[in-house]
């Protein structure tokens, strides 16, 4: 007899899984992806809304202050007049004001994550084994390494995008190139690596607003809403083991550098955290999923070329949403089978939160 979709057992298997999905890591899926949308969803098809303050929407005039006491001005002493305001018909009226407008993108909920397993009879006749909530566990960590490619195939898609000629719009910011990308010396890769590409991410975040204090946020129904301005790194392997062999981060000719790298503070740099991502080498042949790099301009992609993204929170926003499964005792074997269901959708809402640079050893 199957579990139905509204059977509180089922209910409960889902709500776990949910649970399981959402937890945050350190993985690219969790650190570059923000869950900030307004509406519920049931089924694929369905559309929720993101939402975002225009900044337009808020009104400030940043000056000198002025004040006059029978025609002198009390800060200088001297007579005048009030210097006239950009915005002000008088230094002491209020500003013009704007509504608080919000801007709403829609999102699409047209995808699907599935999962299945069966536990025996045999093997579980002593109940020694929660086995349920071990396959529950289990797909959730599958499920989460696909999105972390689908989330890297978005960003690198949108900023490959944004190197067509004639591309329109805000597109990932990028450094390098699929066609010319940034060359690391092999002798000094993780030096390079560094120098070339590390502190450019950083600058180029800085620069746009991502990682400062005033930084990018969207606004939704969902209690995750806030500022993001922490980022995160992510390398490949390749580029990971080049970086443990640079200067940067074995030169210990200063107790600072013994400091550095007794406290393991690899896994931080520029204040920003490093993170491995292995899908982002399409070369990598120990990887089995990994990202593709579109052609620019039907140009093709380098042979060796690899990806370094750089990100906040703000880049995408995903809707998640785990429906109950389906459990049922076996046709064919003496046991019960689970099949269960993930359905979301995802896009890059922010690009200016993120950078990928384009990168290959020489």
């Amino acid at each position: 007899m199957a579990d139905g979709v509204g059977n509180s057992y089922g209910v409960q298997l889902a709500t776990k899984l949910q649970m399981l999905l959402d937890q945050p890591t350190s993985d690219l899926a969790s650190k570059l992806v923000n869950k900030d949308y307004a509406g519920e969803f049931f089924k694929i098809g369905d559309t929720v809304q993101i939402c975002k303050v225009d900044p337009k929407s808020v009104n400030v005039e940043v000056g000198t202050s002025y004040s006059l006491n029978n025609g002198v001005e009390s800060r200088t002493g001297v007579a005048g007049t009030i210097p006239a305001s950009p915005n002000q018909s008088g230094a002491d009226d209020f500003l013009p004001v704007r509504e608080l407008n919000f801007s709403a993108t829609e999102l699409r909920i047209d995808k699907t994550a599935k999962y299945a397993f069966y536990v025996s009879e045999i093997n579980n006749v002593e109940g020694k084994w929660n086995y349920e909530s071990s396959g529950l566990d289990l797909a959730a960590q599958r499920i989460k390494k696909e999105h972390n490619l689908e989330v890297a195939q978005a960003i690198v898609d949108d900023a490959v995008a944004g190197l067509q000629t004639g591309a329109s719009g805000t597109h990932v910011m990028t450094i390098g190139t699929p066609v010319a990308p940034i060359s690391l010396a092999a002798a000094t890769a993780g030096d390079d690596l560094y120098k070339k590409v590390f502190t450019k991410l950083f600058a180029k975040l800085h620069n746009k607003g991502a990682i400062t204090p005033d930084g990018k946020w969207t606004a939704g129904s969902n209690p995750q809403e806030a500022k993001r301005i922490a980022a995160n790194i992510y390398v490949p392997m390749a580029g990971y083991n080049e970086f443990l062999t640079s200067k940067y981060f074995t030169d210990r000719s200063t107790s600072a550098a013994d400091d550095r790298v007794e406290n393991g503070n690899i896994s931080k740099i520029l204040g920003m955290d490093l993170g491995i991502e292995p899908s982002l080498d399409p070369a990598d042949a120990d990887t089995a999923r990994k990202i593709t790099i579109g052609a620019v301009n039907s140009a093709a992609a380098e042979e060796g070329v690899f990806v370094v993204i750089a990100g906040t929170g703000n880049t995408v926003t995903m809707a998640n949403k785990a429906l109950p499964p389906r459990k049922f005792e076996s046709h064919t074997r003496y046991g019960q089978e689970y099949h269960g269901l993930e359905i979301y959708g995802l896009k890059v809402y922010d690009p200016e939160c993120a950078v990928v640079a384009f990168v290959k050893i020489a």
